[in-house]
């Protein structure tokens, strides 16, 4: 299994923002138990998943976030893979 790499807090919308189709990021909230994975679709769209079966779909970074953020709160850690 390939290692993911931490991001800072600071830095997530910018690394979110950089993803190419091939690459993901996870979100894991410290105190909720939720998970989102967030992905780019080839035509640079986000995905985001959050649970097994919630889909959406944003065309830039700050609603990514923003659910990121209504989803798993401020206490979270985010790896690149």
């Amino acid at each position: 299994m390939a290692v993911g790499v931490l991001i800072k807090h600071s830095r997530l919308g910018k690394t979110i923002s950089s993803l190419d189709f091939d690459e993901g990021t996870r979100i894991e909230s410290s105190g909720k138990n939720k998970k989102i994975f967030i992905n780019r679709s080839p035509s640079g769209n986000f995905v985001v998943q959050v649970g097994e079966k919630e889909f959406y779909y944003f065309e830039s970074v700050a609603p990514v976030l923003r659910l990121a953020k209504k989803m798993v709160g401020r206490r979270y850690s985010a790896w690149k893979y």
